[in-house]
């Protein structure tokens, strides 16, 4: 752009066409994303005005949504095609300023003002306050405008920008609408951004642009060009949240990574940029006190209903509030006219942390009062509104917790647990509460969540019981890829004596740290020993799930005839154990039955769905996806593959991802597809850095069989061979 020319300086305006606060023209480009027709509309009405016929429009659109960028580019292409541009921009502290809107437009055409017939210069004149005199009626007014802008666009095309235009004082607007209604065969265009249509432009009959929200495919462009590499579950929180909005999606990426990507998983508000707190609250500060209440009230309550936020709203202010106080919130396009709902997600957040800290409290200690006989929601409530350590609130929160369990919400419990922690001061109180949300976490497959709770613990002094306890969290975190023979062996029969001593479930998940060392990792034939006769020893019922399938994961040809026992008889009982059909279909695989795993492993999975329990469905799923390639079902294990994999990657798992590619490379290879090799190499290149015994061994086997297929029979001999020589890293047991 040509030094010296005027450009657009809204608050949207962004990088290089507006005020320096933007971050660039990447941010600028992002946010037109999928905003083709609206370029297009915008592009025809400013190359319509440098031919010589003129137009106005409006553009409207919710705080961030990309107006301003979409006039920024429209600006530059008209500036380089040597159209002038000239911007007015609304600000909050001068809506009631008469003419302040047009004081900056006439500033910028002053050396027109000359020229104009002297009536309508003193009019003029006297409008912005540059001389003394009484301000003549606006019609005069409107027509010296009307002549400066056409005088204007007759030396060359120009196109005339009001960013903010729902800040702008009445009388610029009522000066700008009289305007626009005359642009008729000037080469000049006018454009208004706004928020929202009110009177004072919708009386004017312009023709109005609406930018709606980007689509969820385009939404997530612009996410994953802005921040590459997230997470799938904070990815798709971010794109909950952000609900369609450029400069959420370009914000939202920054303030949480100044607070660490975990935050993310919280349920509570997420973290926002002061710009972004800003743009979502600007009309809140001029709202009266009993509406502005029951908007902190709704955005604390999450899906309460409008009574309990008017309820809540007359204990805070000791006053009474009706519903007429969401009648300015909905004026001002904050809330939905139907009730408490905001019109955009991150409102809550916005809300949230605009308040103070005591405001917080005070609102929630109201909402508490008010849902009696709600006792889940009460402790929530309560949670929020207490500042330290209080055991009686923590309990409550135990309960919450307990009581989301029995529903299946593994996601509500998890929370539920880390702030009762939180609240807990006695250390082993707390030690238990974290240990017992680290296994949640890692059950729902959040490992990033339940490595942190799990640093939380260890950071206690700690019983031998809860040391056991971390111990199971922190191999199950490293899928048990790095146990040595020893230690192995010494921390199975740790277990035992834990489960003696009247603690089944702790000695049962320890023993579970020791076999998944001896299923990924190889300990030596020793060490398998002493872990498999530790199985042996665990004072547990003889078909408990648990045990079935520890004995097929530490010894499947040692173990194997007990463990098919163990299975005998277990599709003739009914289950509402997902997790113990689970176990027994990876038992029934892992020792050679794989009809029968693919029978135990399908009564677990919708179950496993509707309880959330999503790296427990991955595995699940994977069972599946191995029963069906060692059964030659290429759909069926092909089906179960694809959302395995998913699933594995979402809930962070890299060697059961690995091992359902190897698994992808046995249903390529029984079905002679050319991709056997490809899915192989990948499975080989996620697997060798961790170790992951059986991936290599699935993927040699995969190898074996696709040279078998082709008539490659010396090739197919050296593949398999090596899941048989103890001393390759694909042997196994």
């Amino acid at each position: 752009m040509p030094p010296g020319r005027p450009v657009p300086r809204g608050r949207g305006a962004v990088g290089c066409w507006g005020r320096t606060e933007k971050r660039g023209c990447g941010m600028h480009l992002r946010a037109l994303l999928g905003r083709d027709t609206e370029r297009r509309t915008l592009a025809a009405l400013v190359e319509q005005g440098a031919s010589g016929s003129g137009g106005a429009t409006v553009i409207t659109g919710a705080p961030g949504i990309g107006k301003s960028a979409l006039v920024a580019e429209a600006a530059g292409a008209a500036a380089r095609g040597g159209t002038r541009v000239i911007t007015a921009v609304g600000v909050e502290s001068e809506e009631d300023l008469p003419c302040a809107g047009l004081h900056q437009l006439v500033h910028q055409l002053r050396d027109g003002i000359d020229d104009l017939p002297e009536r309508q210069r003193t009019a003029l004149l006297a409008a912005v306050g540059l001389v003394d005199e009484a301000v003549p009626d606006l019609y005069l007014v409107g027509l010296a405008a009307l002549t400066l802008l056409t005088d204007a666009a007759a030396k060359a095309p120009l196109l005339v920008i009001v960013e903010d235009a729902h800040w702008m004082d009445r009388a610029t607007l009522d000066v700008l609408g009289f305007v626009a209604r005359r642009i008729e065969s000037d080469p000049l265009v006018m454009v208004a951004v706004t928020r929202r249509l009110d009177d004072r432009l919708s009386s004017a009959g312009l023709p109005v642009l609406h930018l709606g929200r980007l689509t969820d495919e385009v939404s997530g462009e612009v996410l994953d060009a802005v921040a590459p590499g997230l997470g799938p579950q904070v990815r798709r929180r971010l794109l909950e949240e952000a609900a369609g909005n450029p400069l959420a999606l370009t914000e939202l990426p920054a303030a949480l990574h100044s607070v660490g990507g975990a935050y993310a998983l919280n349920p509570g508000p997420l973290p926002l940029t002061a710009r972004l707190e800003r743009t979502f609250t600007a009309r809140v500060s001029r709202l009266p006190a009993d509406t502005r209440a029951v908007l902190l009230l709704s955005a604390l309550n999450g899906d309460g209903t409008m009574d309990e936020c008017l309820a809540a709203a007359t204990r805070m202010l000791g006053t009474p509030v009706d519903v007429g106080a969401f009648e300015a919130a909905i004026d001002a396009g904050l809330v939905e006219a139907q009730g408490p709902a905001f019109r955009h997600p991150l409102m809550r957040s916005a809300m949230h942390h605009a308040a103070t800290a005591a405001e917080r409290q005070a609102a929630h200690a109201a909402l508490a009062a008010a849902l009696e006989g709600q006792p889940d929601r009460q402790a929530w409530h309560r949670a929020a509104a207490t500042a330290g350590p209080d055991e009686r609130v923590a309990r409550d929160l135990d309960s919450t917790a307990g009581r989301a369990l029995r529903r299946g919400g593994v996601a509500a419990a998890l929370a539920a647990l880390r702030r009762a922690a939180e609240l807990t001061k006695d250390p082993s109180a707390r030690a238990d509460r974290l240990l017992r949300a680290a296994e949640l976490a890692l059950e729902s497959g959040q490992g990033d969540v339940a490595t942190h709770l799990l640093t939380q613990a260890r950071s206690l002094d700690l019983s031998v019981r809860d040391q056991g306890r971390a111990a199971w969290v922190s191999i199950a975190l490293a899928e048990g890829t790095r146990g040595e023979g020893a230690a192995t062996a010494e921390l199975a029969e740790l277990a035992v004596e834990i489960a003696a001593g009247g603690e089944s479930t702790l000695g049962l998940r320890m023993l579970w740290s020791a076999v998944l060392q001896c299923f990924w990792g190889e300990p030596g034939p020793a060490a398998r020993e002493r872990v498999a006769a530790a199985a042996d020893r665990m004072p547990v019922p003889a078909d408990n799930a648990d045990l079935v399938a520890l004995r097929a994961y530490s010894a499947p040809v040692e173990r194997g005839e007990g463990v098919m026992e163990g299975l005998a008889g277990q599709l003739e009982r009914s289950s509402e154990n997902a997790e113990g059909d689970q176990l027994l279909g990876a038992a029934a695989v892992t020792v050679g039955a794989p009809a029968l795993a693919s029978r135990l492993t399908a009564r677990s999975l919708d179950a496993l769905r509707a309880q959330g329990r999503l790296s427990m469905l991955a595995r699940a799923l994977c069972v599946q996806a191995g029963s069906a390639a060692r059964l030659g079902d290429v759909r069926a294990g092909s089906l179960a593959a694809e959302e395995a994999a998913s699933l594995a990657r979402e809930t962070g798992q890299p060697l059961v991802h690995a091992m359902v590619n190897a698994i992808r490379a046995q249903l390529a290879a029984v079905s002679g597809a050319p991709a056997a090799e490809a899915w192989a190499a990948e499975a080989e290149r996620e697997a060798l850095p961790s170790g992951g015994r059986p991936v290599l061994a699935i993927m040699q086997m995969a190898r074996g069989q696709a040279a078998l297929c082709q008539g490659r029979y010396g090739d197919a001999f050296g593949h398999l061979h090596r899941v048989f020589d103890p001393a390759d890293p694909a042997f196994h047991s």
